[in-house]
């Protein structure tokens, strides 16, 4: 809005000013009136408005010298005569200094909206070409905002920014990653940026989160789900996922500071909130206050019905006593380490209950299976892996411990080491997360899945060498697709080429 103030010497014309047009409709927000040339001096510098509408016959100091006056201070302000007949040549002296014009008295209410439609596309190109010669950006407007700047200071970039005259609510997102990258949060920041960004969406910064202003707000389900979508497509990658809230919708640009404060604070509770869902703030407060203790329930119950479902490997219903272990540990209100030192202590006792009974059967799962506990980004994943650790003991005490699965692993290698063998392949035919059996291959081996399965297609080649064959016919046999790859691998192995190798071997 462009601020407007209004100078005559006459009550009923200050007055008739104010209420002849609808201002606002017309971009324009009439901030004081003066009653003389001194008034628009000091009213001047405390509101230091885009236009000034003012008589320019008053008693002290005149309109005329008042716009004198004005000029000199201020080479951009747009200034408007109000006049008489018997005042033209006051006028007519006035416009040497740079005056839009002038209207007679009474003024004509058609011939106003006219000056000031035209005027605004005068204000709109001026202030965009202060904006873009300072340089803004709808995202630096809002994170200047953010960072404490005044409003006041803002508001022309803001009104060339598109931020004025609608509500706003700010989506706060924060990106997850598994493995994480400074250098995949700010790729994961631009794409948001190129897919989001709009007249009616505006992608920021705040303090590592990302940050989305949606313009009128996120107003209903259909609505929250397109652009949870969006914010799916723009950050999908099987190494990140987010977590997201909105702040609820504020009725200024000049309020989103609130807006974007409420998201942010829910995101404090972010570990218990449900991956790739937009949460809004208000819920989140509410159910994080309600019901709220110091210490996580007592699940000691829990660990003997679970211990006993482990035994019998009834994988339905190890489902649900964790269902119901979360249900009371989110209820509790305990924090996130509060949490992952309960749902420890949970595996624990189970595990201790299980060896107890059959000695050996868990204890290699068990310390795996904690370090993944903890290591959970959100409470839905702590949950998960649980669940898969709790199933892994049920397996485990039926199939004879953890060295049975390893001997499964080396037996499938050695049979089909020339196919595409991948660990997760293997992890899906024994009923294991691939995180699980590799750390448990490893455990047990002393080397990585994919070493292990090197060196076996290695040794192999080298005996279909020393018979011959020719290089690409040995990396295909073994398994290699890629012979570039295969020579790679072997000289890494075996210090020479499988050419080299070949022809020693047939020197021997």
């Amino acid at each position: 809005m462009y601020k407007v103030l209004v100078v005559d010497d006459e009550p009923t014309i200050r007055e008739g000013l104010r209420t002849l047009v609808d201002w606002e409709a017309l971009g324009y927000r009439v901030v004081d009136t003066g009653v003389n040339g001194r008034d628009a001096l000091l009213k001047y510098e405390r509101h230091r408005p885009d236009l000034i509408i003012i008589d320019i016959k008053m008693p002290g100091i005149g309109g005329l010298e008042a716009i004198e006056r004005l000029r000199s201070r201020d080479k951009h302000l747009h200034m408007l005569i109000l006049s008489g007949y018997a005042e033209f040549d006051y006028a007519r002296r006035a416009m040497a200094h740079r005056i839009d014009g002038y209207m007679l008295k009474p003024v004509d209410e058609d011939e106003l909206i006219d000056y000031l439609r035209r005027l605004k596309l005068t204000l709109d190109r001026e202030a965009a070409e202060r904006v873009r010669a300072a340089g803004w950006t709808p995202e630096m407007v809002v994170r200047s905002l953010l960072s404490g700047t005044p409003p006041a200071a803002l508001a022309e970039p803001a009104s060339y920014a598109g931020l004025d005259g609608c509500s706003w609510e700010a989506v706060v997102i924060r990106p997850r990653c598994r493995q994480p990258d400074a250098d995949m949060l700010e790729e994961g920041g631009r794409r948001l940026a190129s897919a989001l960004s709009s007249a009616d969406r505006i992608c920021y910064t705040a303090e590592g989160d990302l940050g989305l202003l949606v313009a009128g707000g996120l107003a209903g389900r259909a609505q929250r789900d397109a652009l949870l979508r969006a914010i799916g497509d723009a950050l999908a990658g099987p190494e990140t996922e987010f977590i997201a809230a909105s702040g609820g919708p504020v009725d200024s640009w000049t309020d989103i500071p609130q807006s974007h404060a409420r998201a942010a604070e829910a995101l404090r509770r972010s570990f218990f909130l449900e991956p790739g869902r937009i949460h809004p703030a208000d819920a989140v407060l509410r159910e994080s206050v309600a019901g709220q203790t110091a210490e996580p329930p007592d699940l000691s119950d829990l660990a003997d019905r679970l211990a006993i479902a482990v035994d019998v490997a009834n994988e339905r219903t190890i489902g649900e006593w964790i269902r119901e272990a979360g249900s009371r540990l989110l209820a509790s209100g305990a924090d996130e380490e509060a949490v992952k030192a309960s749902c420890g202590q949970l595996v624990t006792a189970v595990a201790a209950r299980l060896e107890a009974r059959r000695p050996g059967t868990v204890d290699g799962l068990m310390q795996l299976g904690l370090v993944e506990l903890y290591k959970a980004g959100h409470f839905t994943q702590l949950l998960k892996r649980m669940n898969e650790l709790m199933t892994a003991f049920a397996r485990q005490s039926e199939q004879g411990g953890t060295e049975t699965q390893v001997k499964k692993m080396i037996d499938i290698i050695h049979r089909h080491y020339d196919r595409s063998l991948k660990l997760e392949t293997i992890a899906g035919l024994l009923g294991y997360s691939s995180a699980y059996l590799g750390k448990l291959f490893k455990h047990k081996t002393g080397e990585n899945f994919n070493t292990y399965l090197d060196k076996v297609r290695i040794e192999e080649a080298k005996k279909l060498l020393a018979r011959g064959m020719k290089v690409y016919e040995v990396a295909e046999r073994v398994g290699y697709a890629n012979v570039d790859y295969f020579h790679g691998k072997f000289r890494k192995y075996v210090g020479m080429s499988p050419a080299a190798y070949r022809k020693r071997a047939g020197e021997c």
